[in-house]
């Protein structure tokens, strides 16, 4: 298997389309995971990760691997593409409203349309409440939340204190709930 940093060298000096393709392939599954674990809709999920793409490919000039691992570097990219769409006008606005007949045809059974309509909209919730933090913060949330990683794990990989860490990510806890009440 070629390794990422041989493709991205011919993608970035010869346009290789095959190559593209090869790197598309090798990641598009686990960004889309990712991006569907934060936005619980799979039709949304699939446009910000076709985006997420498009940037990565877009920017892979830019990218160096001295600083980061190429995985690092798109899921980051991921990060702030999912974290633009939180606070854009368009999910502010409201654009993406399902009709109640597609939801029922997602989701034949009423207990189960119930149910994940109530976790797709509380997640939507939450990541609007952390979508209005820096950066920097949100990706200490998304780490933790969605890519499961550990406190020391965050800390290391965006370099801050590990006290840090936790004290933004209980904050933006601590802000969630009391805007829910719990």
């Amino acid at each position: 298997m070629i390794s990422d940093e041989k493709l991205i060298r011919k993608i970035t000096r010869h346009n290789d389309r095959q190559a593209a393709n090869e790197l598309f392939e090798r990641y598009y599954r686990k960004v889309y995971a990712y991006v569907f674990r934060q936005c619980g809709e799979r039709e949304l999920a699939m446009e910000l990760t076709q985006d997420i793409f498009m940037a990565v490919f877009q920017g892979l000039h830019s990218f160096d691997g001295k600083r980061a691992a190429f995985g690092t570097w798109m899921y980051r990219v991921a990060a702030n593409k999912i974290t633009d769409y939180y606070r854009s006008r368009r999910y502010r606005e409201g654009l993406r409203e399902v009709s109640l007949e597609d939801r029922e045809t997602e989701f034949p059974q009423d207990e189960d349309i119930l149910e994940r309509l109530s976790q797709r909209e509380t997640l939507q919730q939450i990541m609007e409440i952390v979508a209005g933090y820096d950066l920097a913060w949100v990706r200490i949330f998304q780490m933790k939340c969605f890519e499961e990683k550990t406190f020391a794990e965050i800390a290391r990989v965006l370099n801050l204190p590990d006290n840090t860490v936790k004290s933004r990510y209980y904050a933006m806890i601590r802000q969630i709930k009391k805007r829910y009440g719990e």
